[in-house]
C-alpha cells in the first residue's frame, strides 16, 4: 500500500515538474508531493510496529492478540521501508529526467532491454540511455519503425518526447522510464562484444525455434522463451485472449511450477543432499526467469519458490500466504514501481484467491457432483478469474465466458508443450550445426498447432468473449463478495445451489428474450467515441448504421442488449464509420452488409478476409426494420465511398408520416440541401460529428427538426461538435445533444411524437 501511495504521488509530481519546467520555472528533483507522503508512511510504519510490540507485551493473554501482534511487528517495518525505497526510486527518476534535458538523443547510446512490442505504427521497446563513458543516464521508451533484438546498442537521430499524462505514460514511469525517444534515423546498430551466457543461449534458442516462420513456432517461443513479439501479431494471440487463456502463454507461476517439477525430478536421481538439490534448483529457476525476460509475475513466483525452499531447509512448514506476502514486499523494496505492473497484479491476485478460496470452491464443486480431479482443476480457474477480472475489465473491457472450459481443454496440451518444448529446443540448439535440428521440434510444433486449433475453435463460438463495461464500483463489489464468502465459509446445500443457479439462468433467459424478441422501437445513437454507430431496432429486427472506429461499438451493442444484427449499413469507408465492424462480426451473427452503389469496390481488406460481400443501395431503395422504414436519400449515383460527400444518407420513419430521423453519415449541409427526397424530420443526426459545415440555416428551415444529435468523442482533437453548429441549432430553437456528454442517445417513437432518453446526465 505504501509503495502505491508514494509512487502515485511521485508520478503526479513528475508530471507537474515537467510542466513547470516547460514554462521556465525551476524543476524540482526531490520528488515534490511524494516526500511528505513517504515520511507519513514511514511514521505510520513505526506506529504500527509500536502498536504490535505493545499488544505483544500488554495484551498477549487475549485470544488472537499474539498472532495480531506478530503480524503488526512485521507489517510496521515493511510499510516504512517500502515507502523509503519508493521515495528513493522517485528521486532517481527525477535526476534521470534532468540528465536528458538540453542534450540531443544523438549524443547517447541506446541499449535495448527485453523484447519489443509491435503494432501497425512500428515497434516499442525499453532502452537504457548511456553517455559517452558508458554510464547509465536514464531509461526511456524507444519508438522505431522496426524491432531490435535484446541487447542491441544503437546510435540514432531522434526526438525526445515527454511521457503522456495518461495510463500508458504512468505505466512507463513505473517501469523506470522517464521519456519517449522517437528514432528518426538509425546511425549504427551493433551487439555488445561481451554478452552474458543466458543472452547467448536465448538467442540460440530463438534462432532454432524461428518464431517468425509460423503461428505454431511463435507459440513455442512464447511458452519456452517468454518471447511473444511474433505471437502478438497473429490471429492465435486474439484467440487466446478471447478464450481467457493468455496466462497459459505468459511465463508465470504455473510455468515455474512445471520447470521446478521437471528439474526436481532430475535432481532427485543424482543422490545429492537435500540442501544441495535446493540450491541448484533455485539457481536453475533464477536462470530460467532471466532467460525468459524476467517478467514481474515470474519474479514473484521465483521469490515464493525461494521462500518455500528456505522454509523446508530450516525445518519449517512452507506457508503459501506468507510466501506471497514476502514476495510482494521484497519486490516492492527492490522495484517499487512493480506494484503498478498489470502482470504482477494479476499474478499476485490470482495466487491470493487460489490460496484463500481454492479449497472452498473445490469442495462446493464436489458437492455439485464434479469428480475430485475436475473440481480441483476448475476451482483454480474460477479463483484466478474471480481475482483478475476486476483488474482486467476496466482496461480491456472484455470478459471471456468460455474461459473455465477453455482452461480445462488447453491446460494439458500447453503444459505438455512446455515440458516437451524445453528439452526439444535444447537439443535443437545442439544439433543446429549438423542441420537436423528441425526434426527434433516436430512433436512440439504438433502440440503447438493443437493448442492453437483448440483456442481458435473455442473463440469462434458465438459470445465466447463479451465486451463488458464496469467501473470501480464493479471492482469493489467483486472483492467484497469474495471477502464475504471467505468470512462466512458456509457449506451450501445442493438445493440452495440449484435454486441460485436456476434463478440466475431464469433472469439471464428473460433478459435475452426481452431484448431479442420484445425490444421497444427506438433509434439509438451509440456512444462509441469519435465515430458513428446508430442502432435502429424494433422487436427482433435490427439495423446498425455504421460501426464506429474500434471495439467500442461491440461494447455498446452488448450494453444495449443486442445479440444479433439483421443488417449493417456502412455509409462510407472512413475508418470511424467501419473500423468496429470486424469485432462485431467476430462477436455476433450479422445478416447482411449494405453500402452505397459503387462503394463495394473499396471494401477494406479486414472485411474481405471475413468474406463480407456488400450489397449496394441507391437513392430510393428501402429497408424495413420492424415498424421502421429506412429510405436511401443519397447518393443519387455511383460513388467510390472514399469521401465524405459519398456518404449514404437514410431517412428513417416509424409508421406512415410518423416519427422521423435523418441519418447523414459524414454528409454536410450543402449535399443535403441539394437532395430531392428530403422533408420534415423530428431528429437530425448531424453529419461529420457536428462539424461547422454539417448544418446551416437553409438546412434547418428545410428539415425543421426538434432535436439535433452529434456523435463525437470527449475532448477530441478536431473540436467536434463545432461551436458554430451548436450556436446555429440554438438560434433555431433546436435542442442539441452530443454523445460525448450524454452517452447513448435513445429516440423512441410514441403517439404524437417521440421520447428522448440519454444514458447519463449531460454535463
Amino acid at each position: 500500500m505504501s509503495s502505491c501511495v508514494v509512487m502515485q504521488a511521485g508520478w503526479e509530481s513528475f508530471c507537474s515538474s515537467r510542466e513547470a519546467g516547460s514554462v521556465g520555472a525551476a524543476v524540482s528533483v526531490t520528488g515534490g508531493g511524494a516526500e511528505p507522503l513517504a515520511a507519513l508512511m514511514a511514521v505510520l510504519g513505526a506506529g504500527v510496529l509500536a502498536v504490535g510490540v505493545a499488544m505483544g507485551v500488554r495484551l498477549r493473554h487475549l485470544p488472537g492478540a499474539r498472532l495480531l501482534s506478530r503480524w503488526l511487528v512485521w507489517a510496521g517495518p515493511c510499510i516504512a521501508i517500502v515507502a523509503v525505497c519508493a521515495q528513493g526510486s522517485i528521486w532517481a527518476r527525477q535526476l534521470a529526467w534532468q540528465s536528458l534535458q538540453g542534450v540531443s538523443p544523438g549524443s547517447f547510446t541506446f541499449v535495448i532491454e527485453g523484447d519489443a512490442s509491435l503494432s501497425s505504427y512500428g515497434a516499442l521497446a525499453s532502452a537504457r540511455v548511456l553517455d559517452s563513458d558508458g554510464g547509465l543516464v536514464a531509461k526511456v521508451r524507444l519508438s522505431s519503425d522496426g524491432a531490435f533484438e535484446d541487447g542491441s546498442e544503437l546510435q540514432l537521430i531522434g526526438r525526445r518526447e515527454e511521457l503522456a499524462r495518461d495510463a500508458w505514460g504512468m505505466r512507463s514511469y513505473m517501469a523506470g522510464e522517464v521519456a519517449t525517444v522517437r528514432a528518426v534515423r538509425i546511425l549504427s546498430n551493433k551487439m555488445p562484444e561481451v554478452r552474458s551466457p543466458v543472452s547467448i543461449m536465448r538467442d540460440a534458442a530463438l534462432k532454432a525455434i524461428d518464431p517468425a516462420a509460423s503461428d505454431a513456432r511463435a507459440l513455442i517461443a512464447g511458452i519456452v522463451c517468454g518471447r511473444t513479439t511474433e505471437l502478438n501479431k497473429t490471429d492465435a494471440s486474439e484467440a487466446f485472449s478471447q478464450t481467457g487463456t493468455t496466462h497459459l502463454v505468459a511465463v508465470s507461476g504455473s510455468h515455474l511450477a512445471l520447470v521446478s517439477a521437471l528439474v526436481g525430478a532430475i535432481l532427485g536421481k543424482t543422490g545429492w543432499s537435500r540442501r544441495a538439490c535446493s540450491a541448484v534448483l533455485l539457481m536453475i529457476m533464477a536462470g530460467y526467469v532471466v532467460f525468459t525476460g524476467g517478467a514481474a509475475s515470474a519474479l514473484r513466483s521465483l521469490v515464493m519458490v525461494g521462500a518455500s525452499l528456505g522454509s523446508g531447509l530450516a525445518g519449517r512448514r512452507p506457508h503459501g500466504l506468507s510466501g506471497l506476502m514476502l514476495s510482494i514486499v521484497a519486490l516492492a523494496m527492490i522495484w517499487p514501481g512493480i506494484v503498478f505492473d498489470l502482470g504482477f497484479q494479476l499474478s499476485a491476485a490470482s495466487v491470493l484467491f487460489i490460496l484463500l478460496m481454492g479449497g472452498y470452491l473445490s469442495f462446493v464443486l464436489e458437492r455439485l457432483g464434479a469428480p475430485e480431479m475436475l473440481a480441483s482443476a476448475l476451482s483454480l480457474t474460477l479463483c484466478a478469474q474471480w481475482a483478475t477480472l476486476p483488474l482486467t475489465l476496466p482496461i480491456f473491457g472484455e470478459a471471456s465466458l468460455i474461459a473455465p472450459f477453455a482452461n480445462l481443454l488447453l491446460g494439458p496440451p500447453m503444459s505438455a508443450l512446455l515440458v516437451l518444448g524445453l528439452p526439444a529446443v535444447g537439443v535443437a540448439m545442439l544439433l543446429a550445426p549438423v542441420g537436423v535440428s528441425q526434426v527434433v521440434l516436430l512433436p512440439a510444433i504438433a502440440l503447438s498447432r493443437l493448442s492453437i486449433f483448440i483456442a481458435e475453435a473455442l473463440s469462434a463460438i458465438p459470445f465466447a468473449s463479451l465486451p463488458v463495461d464496469v467501473g470501480s464500483k464493479g471492482q469493489v463489489v467483486a472483492y467484497l463478495v469474495a471477502a464475504a464468502v471467505y468470512l462466512a465459509w458456509r457449506c451450501p446445500t445442493r438445493r440452495a445451489m440449484a435454486a441460485f443457479g436456476s434463478s440466475a439462468l431464469l433472469v439471464a433467459a428473460c433478459h435475452a428474450a426481452r431484448w431479442t424478441w420484445f425490444a421497444p422501437p427506438a433509434v439509438t445513437v451509440l456512444d462509441v467515441g469519435q465515430g458513428d454507430a446508430i442502432l435502429v431496432r424494433d422487436g427482433p429486427s435490427t439495423l446498425l448504421v455504421d460501426a464506429g472506429v474500434d471495439e467500442a461499438t461491440a461494447s455498446a451493442l452488448i450494453r444495449n442488449g443486442v445479440f444479433g444484427i439483421d443488417a449493417v449499413l456502412i455509409t462510407h469507408w472512413d475508418l470511424d464509420h467501419w473500423g468496429g465492424l470486424p469485432r462485431v462480426l467476430d462477436l455476433m451473427p450479422v445478416g447482411a452488409v449494405y453500402v452505397a452503389r459503387g462503394a463495394s469496390r473499396g471494401i477494406p481488406p479486414e472485411l474481405e478476409e471475413r468474406s463480407v460481400v456488400p450489397i449496394e443501395l441507391e437513392a430510393g431503395d428501402r429497408l424495413s426494420v420492424g415498424g421502421f422504414e429506412a429510405t436511401v436519400v443519397l447518393p443519387e449515383g455511383p460513388v467510390s465511398g472514399e469521401e465524405n460527400e459519398d456518404s449514404l444518407v437514410l431517412s428513417v420513419r416509424y409508421g406512415e408520416d410518423g416519427f422521423g430521423v435523418l441519418l447523414t453519415g459524414d454528409a454536410e449541409a450543402d449535399e443535403l440541401v441539394a437532395a430531392d427526397m428530403l422533408g420534415h424530420v423530428d431528429v437530425l443526426k448531424l453529419g461529420h460529428h457536428g462539424s461547422a459545415a454539417s448544418v446551416d440555416e437553409e438546412l434547418i428551415d428545410l428539415l425543421d427538426p426538434q432535436v439535433g444529435v452529434a456523435s463525437a468523442g470527449r475532448d477530441n482533437p478536431y473540436g467536434h461538435p463545432a461551436a458554430s453548429t451548436v450556436e446555429t441549432l440554438a438560434d433555431a430553437g433546436v435542442r442539441f445533444v452530443c454523445t460525448a456528454d450524454a452517452g447513448d442517445v435513445s429516440l423512441a417513437p410514441e403517439e404524437g411524437g417521440f421520447v428522448l432518453g440519454t444514458a447519463r446526465t449531460e454535463g
